[in-house]
């Protein structure tokens, strides 16, 4: 999905003048490239590249928290700016009232313990941008026994 379209980003970035931009996808070619050279190597499908963004949105806000922690708060405007760029490339998640929705036409009689893990499964199938706390917790919450 990305990985294909990051040079046409990071040239589009580059001629509009933002230099932001151009840093962030620049370092989201780099973690393409990490992920698809390192050993064992997965290949690097839609999935994969949402997992890597999303892992480096949360490391963004942690980092944020921690100079804002320190009274850093150049460092930390620097960081929300960079997630919030990456963010913008993630698809939009499903809302925990669909996800329950979901839940609820596909299991009626609520869920068993054992089960657990095929519904997160099913969900995460359906969709993959979702957050795998809210799902887990969400179906957590259908469990009858």
């Amino acid at each position: 999905m990305y990985n294909s379209e990051i040079n046409k980003m990071i040239m589009t970035s580059m001629k509009s003048g933002d230099k932001e931009k151009s840093a962030v996808y620049r370092l989201l070619k780099s973690e393409f490239l990490k992920f698809t050279t390192a050993k064992n190597a997965k290949p690097l499908d839609d999935a994969a590249e949402i997992q890597i963004i999303r892992k480096m949105v949360k490391e963004r806000q942690e980092s944020e928290k921690i100079y804002l922690a320190n009274n850093r708060q150049d460092l930390a405007d620097n960081e929300k700016a960079e997630y919030i760029i990456l963010e913008t490339l993630l698809p939009q998640a499903p809302s925990n009232d669909e996800i329950d929705a979901f839940i609820k036409s596909s299991y009626p009689d609520g869920i068993e313990q054992k089960q657990m893990g095929a519904v997160i499964k099913e969900v995460k199938e359906k969709w993959s941008s979702a957050d795998g706390k809210v799902v887990s917790d969400l179906v957590r919450s259908h469990i009858t026994k």
